[in-house]
Formats: structure tokens, sequence, C-alpha cells
């Protein structure tokens, strides 16, 4: 039977609302639960159940001995004198802006300009090879601020991947590889590097350079 309800002197049918069941009201099926359960204890209570701290060190373990085994194989990915390229403590040194590090090329005759290369913290380097009209790529400097020394970024196995810093010295090696500059040059306007193990890499890569000119 139908309702009316008076509103301003006239008569409404009130429309009844079925509430529908909330879809997304919780359901436990108890009885599946406690058969699963049963069937788990079926055997008695498992071991895991029983001693938890052992069996945590045990996965604890087995993590342990899986890394064991990748840092053994990671070995053979490892580059020669890895750890003073990973020494950041004697690495980060005599800080450079790199507008400074351009202003020197700059003034001592070198052709070059940087660009947004669309890393952040980095621009590419351009210069002219002398006596053409050539413009290569030389590499990425940091921005601002660029150490003396590259730093090697490594993984959790100690494999190399990429550089945590940028190194002014890499980028001169970079000039000196791509024959922008001499040798000579570059450390008549940058200095020649302290005779030291953080330096032996890049004086090991010019002279290999440069002997293999010589040929």
């Amino acid at each position: 039977m139908s309702e009316t309800v008076n509103i301003a002197g006239r008569e409404y049918e009130k429309q009844s609302v079925s509430v529908q069941e909330n879809p997304f009201r919780e359901h436990h099926d108890l009885k599946t639960t406690k058969e699963t359960i049963k069937q788990l204890l079926a055997n008695g209570v498992p071991n895991w159940i029983k001693w938890p701290e052992d069996y945590k060190q045990f996965v604890k373990e087995s993590f342990a001995a899986e890394k064991e085994v990748s840092d053994t194989m990671a070995q053979a990915y490892k580059m020669p004198d890895q750890e003073i390229l990973t020494d950041a403590k004697a690495r980060l040194v005599n800080i450079m802006h790199a507008r400074e590090f351009v202003k020197k090329l700059r003034d001592n005759g070198v052709k070059c300009f940087t660009i947004d290369n669309g890393f952040p913290s980095t621009v590419g380097l351009f210069a002219h090879k002398p006596g053409t009209d050539e413009v290569i790529s030389v590499c990425y400097l940091q921005v601002p601020y660029m150490p003396e020394w590259s730093v090697l970024r490594v993984d959790r196995h100690g494999v190399p991947w990429g550089e945590d810093y940028r190194g002014w010295r890499t980028v001169l090696c970079q000039l000196i590889l791509k024959e922008i500059l001499s040798e000579a040059e570059a450390h008549r306007i940058f200095g020649k590097p302290v005779l030291n193990r953080i330096s032996r890499i890049y004086r090991r890569t010019l002279y290999q350079f440069r002997n293999h000119n010589k040929k």
C-alpha cells in the first residue's frame, strides 16, 4: 500500500527505496578457513611456526651466501685500480666551477662552448679542432662545480656504474685524447697533477696515448 505525504498543501506519493546489500562488505568463510588450518596442521605444527627465529636466521644466511656468489661473479667486471677510482675522500679536491674551467680554455685560445644535454647537473662540452672548422663533442661537464678527479660509482656488488662525480682532469684528458689540446698545453693552463696514487690512472692514460702517437 502506497503512503502519501502532504507538502505545502499538496499530496505526494512517497516512494519506497530499497537498500541494496553493500557489494564491498567483507565476507568470512569460516568453514573454509578452519579446513585450511586443519590441513596445514595435519602432520603436526610446522617447524617454521615452532622455531621462527631459527628460520629467520636461515633466510639471512641464505641471502648472505647468495650475495657472496654474486660478488664473486662481479669480480670479473671490476676495473683495474678500482679502489683508487672510488676513493672519494682523496679525489674530491681542488674544486673548480665549470664556468671557470671553460673560461681558462677560452682565455688560452680554445674555441669551445657548452650546451644543455638533457641530463641533470651536466652540460655537453663542444670544441673546434685546432686549424679546422670541425666541431666535435668532447664529453660532459658536471655543473656547477667539478672536483679535480672523477669518482667512480659502483653498485652493491662493486660493479662500476657510471660516475658519482665528474672531475675536471677527466675533461682535460678527453681534450688531450681528442687533440683539442696537447698534453703540454693542458698542463701549462691547469698545472701538472701531483705525482701520487690518485693521479696514476690519469698519467698512465696519457702515457699510453703519447706513446701510441709516436708509433
